[in-house]
C-alpha cells in the first residue's frame, strides 16, 4: 500500500504551498524558495517511505493474537457473555535489524462486536524482539465473533507518513448465553434450585421408596397409605406420607424465526428467548433432570434429544449458537448470485484473490476458483462448521458455510412464509413429545406471531396433551422490547401497537389454554420469572395481572376496551406495555 501522510504533513503541504502561491501573486522569490523546498523535503520523505511496506514484509513482521482467558492477575473472563468486555492479547514480532514504530493498531471485526480499547500511542518493536499488548472488546448478544484481522500503520521516514499493512488473520470467539458463565450458573442454581441435587424430588401419596413424614388422614388418601401401628398410638388415621426421586424430561422449543428477531442485537426478542432457553437447560441439569432443545423456524432446524449429565449443556448450547448464525437459502433473503458476490468481495480484501472476470455489467466471477478457495480455508477450520446447510445446490451449500464461519452477515427474512410458522411448532411440539407417554415438560418460547393459520399447531398440542406432556408457552411481550418514545405520535403508536399485542395474545392465550396449555407472556430482560413460571403447577386464569417479580411495569391481559380517541390517551400510558 502507499504510504498514507499525517495530518501532521499535510498541515506542512499546504503552508508550503500558501507560501508558493503567496510568493508568486507578490512577486517574493524567498517565499517561493521556502515554500518549494519544502515541498521537495516533502516529496523525499515519501520516497524513503515507499519502501517501508515491501521491507516490512521481506524481513517477516509477524502478528499474532488469542483469546485473554483469564487467571491469575488477568482481566479476561473464562467464558464471553453478552454486555462484558473480554480482552484480545496480541504481539508483534519484528525480525528485521531495526525498529518499528507502529502508531496504530486496530482489529477488524464484523457488526457482532464493537472494540472498546486499542493500544494508546505508538508501539516500539525493537529488532529480533516481540511487544505484547491487548485489546478490549464487547458483544452485545450470543453471536459467533469473529476477528477478520488487524490494520497496522508503520511510521515512515521522519514520522511524516504512515504505511498501512493489513495481517489478515481469523481468530474465532463464541459469545455464549450468560447462564453458560459458572458464577452465574451457580447463582441461579442456589436461588431455584432444591437443596436436594441429583433428582427431581417427588411426594406421592401411598407410593415411593422412603418415608417424609406421620400426618393425619384426609379424604383422598389411598387405603394402603395408613399407617397402622401410628394409628394405634394416637388414636386416629395416620398416614405415610412417602417421596422417590423421579428422573423428569424437560424439553425447550426456541422459535427464532424472523419476527423474534427484530431490534439491535441484545435485545431483541431472540436473545431474550436464547439467555432463558440455557437457564433452564442449565437448572434442569443441575437437578439431575435430562434437558432436550428444539430449535424451529418454519422446520426443526436443529434438534438435541434429552440426555443428562453436564457435558450435555455444551452440545445445548452449541445448538443455542447455532440458532444466530442460520444461512439456509430458505430461511434468508439473499439469493445464490448475492452469496457468491459476497464470498467473491471477502476473499479480494481479506485475502487477496480476485476471482473476478470480465468488466462492466458484463463482469462475472470465477466460481470454480471461489469454491477451490473456500475448501481450502475451511479444511483448516475448526470453529465447527461442518453442518449441514440447506441450499439449492452443493456450490451454494459450501459458500453459505464458509458465510457463517467468518460470520459474513446475510439478512434473515423479516417474516415467515404464509403457514410455515404454525406447521413448524406443530412439529417441534411432536419432536418433543416424542412417541413416549411418560409426561415431559414442555417450554416454548415464541412470541406467537404470525400464526394467522394456527390450526397445525392446535392439532399438535392435543395430541401432545393427549400423551399427558405439560406444556408452557413463555410469550416475549413485544411493547416491552420498545420504548414508547418522547413525541405525542410516538406515544401513539406504541399506544395501538400494545393493545393490539394484547388482542392478539388475548386470542392466543384462550385457544391454547382450552387445550391445556399455559400460556405467559414476559416482559424484556425479566429472566427470573421465565425461570419461575416454566416451572410452575398452577394455571393462570385467563385476564389475570401478570406482574414479574422486579419488572417495571405489570402486563395486564384483558378483552380490549372499546375504541376512543387517541388524543384521550394518557401521555405516557403504559397501559398493556
Amino acid at each position: 500500500m502507499l504510504p498514507v501522510p499525517t495530518r501532521t504533513t499535510q498541515l506542512a503541504f499546504l503552508g508550503a504551498a500558501l507560501l508558493v502561491l503567496s510568493g508568486i501573486l507578490f512577486a517574493v522569490a524567498p517565499l517561493v524558495v521556502m515554500g518549494g523546498s519544502a515541498m521537495v523535503a516533502l516529496v523525499l520523505a515519501l520516497a524513503a517511505s515507499m519502501p517501508v511496506g515491501r521491507r516490512v514484509r521481506r524481513e517477516r513482521l509477524e502478528l499474532a493474537w488469542w483469546f485473554d482467558h483469564g487467571g491469575p492477575g488477568g482481566t479476561g473472563h473464562p467464558v464471553v457473555v453478552p454486555g462484558a468486555p473480554f480482552k484480545i492479547r496480541c504481539y508483534l514480532r519484528n525480525r528485521g535489524p531495526r525498529s518499528l514504530v507502529v502508531d496504530r493498531i486496530e482489529p477488524i471485526v464484523g457488526v457482532s462486536a464493537r472494540v472498546l480499547a486499542i493500544p494508546d500511542g505508538a508501539v516500539v518493536v525493537p529488532p529480533a524482539r516481540r511487544v505484547e499488548f491487548g485489546f478490549t472488546l464487547e458483544a452485545p448478544a450470543v453471536s459467533r465473533v469473529v476477528l477478520h484481522g488487524a490494520t497496522v500503520e508503520v511510521r515512515g521516514a521522519l514520522g511524516l507518513f504512515r504505511v498501512p499493512l493489513f495481517f489478515p488473520n481469523p481468530l474465532t470467539v463464541k459469545v455464549l448465553p450468560r447462564a453458560s458463565a459458572p458464577r452465574r450458573a451457580a447463582s441461579i442454581a442456589r436461588q431455584h434450585l432444591d437443596e436436594r441435587a441429583g433428582r427431581s424430588l417427588v411426594r406421592r401419596r401411598g407410593a415411593g421408596t422412603e418415608i417424609r413424614e406421620l400426618r393425619e388422614h384426609v379424604s383422598g388418601d389411598p387405603f394402603k397409605a395408613i399407617a397402622w401401628k401410628a394409628t394405634a398410638r394416637a388414636g386416629k388415621l395416620m398416614v405415610r406420607e412417602l417421596e422417590s426421586d423421579l428422573q423428569r424430561t424437560r424439553y425447550v422449543v426456541l422459535d427464532v424465526s424472523g419476527t423474534m428477531r427484530g431490534g439491535p442485537p441484545g435485545s431483541r426478542k431472540l436473545d431474550h428467548a436464547i439467555e432463558g432457553a440455557a437457564a433452564i437447560a442449565r437448572i434442569g441439569l443441575a437437578q439431575g433432570d435430562r434437558v432436550g432443545l428444539v430449535v424451529v423456524d418454519g422446520r426443526v432446524l436443529a434438534h438435541v434429544p434429552a440426555l443428562d449429565g453436564p457435558h450435555h449443556h455444551l452440545a445445548i448450547v452449541d445448538a443455542l449458537l447455532g440458532a444466530t448464525e442460520v444461512v439456509d437459502s430458505d430461511l434468508t433473503d439473499l439469493d445464490e448470485q448475492e452469496v457468491v458476490a459476497l464470498v467473491a468481495r471477502y476473499a479480494r480484501r481479506q485475502d487477496g484473490i480476485d476471482v473476478r472476470v470480465g468488466s462492466g455489467r458484463s463482469r462475472a466471477y470465477d466460481v470454480p476458483a471461489l469454491v477451490a478457495h473456500v475448501t481450502r480455508s475451511l479444511a483448516s477450520d475448526t470453529s465447527g462448521t461442518k453442518e449441514v446447510v440447506f441450499a439449492p445446490d452443493a456450490t451454494s451449500s459450501l459458500l453459505r458455510r464458509f458465510c457463517r464461519a467468518r460470520a459474513l452477515p446475510i439478512p434473515y427474512r423479516p417474516e415467515p412464509r404464509d403457514g410455515t410458522k404454525a406447521i413448524g411448532l406443530a412439529a417441534a411440539l411432536r419432536a418433543a413429545g416424542g412417541r413416549t407417554r411418560g409426561a415431559r415438560s414442555v417450554v416454548v418460547l415464541s412470541d406467537l406471531d404470525g400464526l394467522d393459520q394456527p390450526e397445525p399447531l392446535l392439532g399438535a398440542l392435543e395430541l401432545v396433551r393427549a400423551h399427558r406432556h405439560e406444556v408452557t408457552f413463555l410469550v416475549p411481550w413485544g411493547p416491552s422490547y420498545r420504548a414508547p418514545g418522547t413525541t405525542g405520535p410516538s406515544r401513539d403508536l406504541h399506544l395501538v401497537f400494545s393493545r393490539m399485542e394484547e388482542h392478539r395474545l388475548l386470542g392466543m392465550q384462550k385457544e391454547l389454554g382450552r387445550r391445556g396449555a399455559r400460556v405467559l407472556p414476559m416482559a424484556s430482560g425479566d429472566l427470573a420469572h421465565l425461570l419461575l413460571a416454566s416451572t410452575r403447577r398452577r394455571t393462570r386464569p385467563l385476564g389475570a395481572r401478570f406482574a414479574p417479580p422486579g419488572g417495571p411495569t405489570p402486563i395486564t391481559l384483558r378483552p380490549p376496551p372499546p375504541p376512543s380517541p387517541l388524543a384521550a390517551a394518557e401521555p405516557g400510558s403504559r397501559d398493556g406495555s
